[in-house]
């Protein structure tokens, strides 16, 4: 045979082999608690796909997030890494916030990334949904910047996940009582619109869905789920079922195009449910998740705070209708897992924080060889939130606050509800422990400190540091990032496009338009020519 049809077969045989490599579709919610599944006995809830997922694929019971809030949370996904790694301690706000808290404003473009890798492996990569990777910032980085070839999103940069969709007029963000309705909607538009294109292309996938986040809010149809269903628990259940639904509309897809077999599916959540509040007119009114018996929310390193849902389906590598009950996983390990399942190699000199867990993935024994570490440099606005530090050991969890005044120690596979604290009867065990966590908060980049957000009466912080106040934004650097024809001018679209939040950028866009011609030039909108 000639070399150069030597040649063309090896190449032929290699796009081959690429082009069987497994599709990547990670759901992720956003507050969605353990106990919020029909399946982990929930006594009301419809969730007919997600428990389709789980029994054709596996449920792992012991699976917990980097963090009990959103972006650090969500940063532990995408880079493998302890969230602290990357400055990231709690969610994302206004520069001066991030300050206060020793926090960028957002996640480093330039770490490394899941889906840039992915994209350099030759996959085509989306994200749909929720960001929450950046702050206020004007010129956060748009999600392309991160490694996405498209992308729709909302608390975040760039297109409306509302744009190019039917339910555009629903626009509106995550705290608008309406809009909050049909932002997962929007979202599942766009994800199936892209496995569509994707025409046979292995994909990599953000579905990063609102449910049950705040504001939580059902239409009327939405709530004919549930017709004898009081409020607050009506709103709630006709938001996860609804959110339900639209995960139902992408596996339907994955069928239609008979790529079921050779997509692997995760669906999990960022951390534990909200807190709820009482009063109908108050924000988490209809927050009323459960944890599922779990002690803590939201903002807790207890286990109701960490530990929730992950469901994996992969036809032919994950085993259907398994329940793990003791393979001990966290959110650092996905990304070198996802980087092992399609066979994609970590860039050279990293090192996560994480593991390949592809076997417990296959069913296979699992015996987690290192420890987990949590930090929350969060408020402590509820009895439940006392916690800064954390680590599991195989089955037991220490927790701490930042005096080490107040310790507790469970064996949480006899004790899933944290209720038998053994510190006092183990003493060997917890200072065994402490010494790794105190080894671990030493690689950090930056000493541990309370933040000036905290409450807790009895933490003995010295009064936080003044900060200085948030500059005035650097608008040029904007105006270039959205100019996107170059033309020197800014229609409403590209400023709308730009923006963080999107809700008032008709009128903020006004503002700046003096000479009321629909177009901002560089004087308008930096005060330069």
């Amino acid at each position: 045979m000639k070399p150069f049809v030597i040649l063309l077969c090896v190449l032929g045989s290699l796009t081959h082999a690429a082009d069987t490599r497994p599709n990547i579709l990670f759901i992720y919610a956003d507050d969605w608690g353990w106990g919020d599944l029909a399946s982990h006995d929930h006594p009301h809830l419809k969730t007919p796909n997600l428990d389709r997922l789980i029994k054709e694929g596996t449920d792992f019971h012991q699976f917990t997030v980097g963090n009990p809030v959103c972006s650090p949370s969500r940063t532990a996904i995408v880079t493998g890494h302890y969230p602290a790694r990357h400055g990231v301690h709690q969610h994302f706000a206004g520069h001066a916030e991030n300050v206060a808290r020793g926090m960028p404003d957002w996640l480093d473009p330039k770490a490394p990334l899941l889906p840039r890798l992915m994209k350099q492996a030759g996959y085509t990569t989306a994200h749909f949904g929720k960001w929450h990777l950046s702050g206020g910032g004007l010129d956060a980085p748009l999600p392309t910047e991160y490694g996405y070839d498209d992308a729709a999103v909302w608390t975040g940069p760039g297109r409306s996940v509302f744009e190019d969709t039917p339910i555009q007029a629903m626009t509106g963000d995550a705290h608008d009582q309406h809009a909050a309705s049909f932002l997962t909607t929007a979202a599942t538009e766009h994800a199936l619109r892209f496995i569509r294109a994707a025409n046979e292309k292995p994909f990599y996938l953000n579905l990063w869905i609102h449910e049950t986040h705040h504001l939580v809010s059902a239409t009327d149809e939405d709530k004919k789920a549930y017709p004898d269903t009081a409020e607050p628990q009506r709103t709630y259940y006709s938001a996860i079922t609804r959110a339900d639904k639209q995960i139902g509309r992408v596996l339907e897809l994955l069928d239609e195009l008979k790529i079921t077999d050779n997509t692997l599916v995760i669906f999990s959540s960022d951390n534990g449910p909200e807190n709820s509040h009482a009063k109908p007119s108050e924000k988490f009114y209809h927050s009323v998740g459960t944890t599922g018996g779990l002690r803590g929310r939201k903002r807790s390193l207890y286990l109701g705070g960490v530990n929730v849902p992950f469901i994996v389906r992969w036809p032919g590598h994950v085993p259907a209708g398994r329940i793990d009950k003791t393979s001990i996983l966290s959110g650092v390990d996905v990304f070198p897992t996802l980087l092992a399942a399609t066979g994609i190699p970590a860039p050279e000199g990293y090192t996560s924080d994480g593991l390949n867990v592809l076997p417990a993935f296959k069913g296979k024994p699992f015996t987690r060889p290192q420890p987990i570490f949590w930090e929350w440099r969060g408020p402590h606005s509820q009895e439940a939130d006392w916690p800064t530090h954390a680590i599991r050991e195989g089955d037991h969890i220490l927790l701490h606050d930042e005096t080490f005044a107040r310790v507790e120690l469970y064996h949480v596979l006899n004790d899933r509800p944290q209720q038998q604290n053994l510190a006092a009867t183990e003493p060997d065990r917890v200072a065994a422990m402490k010494a790794k966590l105190d080894t671990w908060r030493a690689t950090l980049p930056t000493p541990f400190q309370q933040s000036p957000s905290g409450s807790r009466k009895d933490a003995n912080q010295p009064p936080p540091a003044k900060t200085n106040p948030k500059p005035a934004p650097d608008r040029s650097t904007a105006f270039k990032r959205w100019d996107k024809n170059n033309d020197r001018l800014l229609t409403l679209e590209e400023y709308t496009n730009g923006l963080a939040k999107k809700e008032d950028a008709p009128k903020r866009f006004k503002n700046f338009d003096q000479n009321s011609d629909g177009k901002l030039s560089p004087s308008e909108f930096v005060g330069t020519p």
